[in-house]
């Protein structure tokens, strides 16, 4: 798989990246844990989900489940800002949303560290 920078992050993604807008939703998780393997079989190293994908989490939730160990070998990226609740603090950009949202992203994630 060819690799590539992604900009000046100093990251180096495969050309081809995994949207992970399915799971959770679409994809149960053994369909999702199907596809995450393939894909990283395959050489793909960049992995784009959010918190609202999959009914609100259940993205992040499966592909951490999926990854496990392999956690380290990829580059993940993930988004906020819709609402993941129908009360007015769970969404938009507030710096106290913003620390809310990746905390809860890391959780379901399974990881210490998003990328991107």
């Amino acid at each position: 798989m060819e690799m590539r920078r992604l900009g000046r992050t100093g990251l180096r993604v495969s050309v081809v990246g995994l949207g992970c807008n399915n799971f959770g939703d679409r994809c149960d998780f053994a369909a999702t844990k199907r596809v995450v393997d393939r894909a990283i079989e395959g050489g793909i190293t960049f992995l784009d989900t959010s918190d609202t994908y999959g009914k609100r989490g259940g993205s992040e939730t499966f592909l951490g489940d999926s990854l496990g160990a392999r956690r380290q070998g990829v580059v993940l990226a993930t988004k906020f800002c819709l609402p993941m609740a129908d009360d007015v603090y769970s969404r938009g950009a507030s710096r106290r949303y913003v620390l809310q949202a990746v905390e809860a992203s890391l959780k379901r994630l399974k990881t210490d560290w998003i990328d991107l």
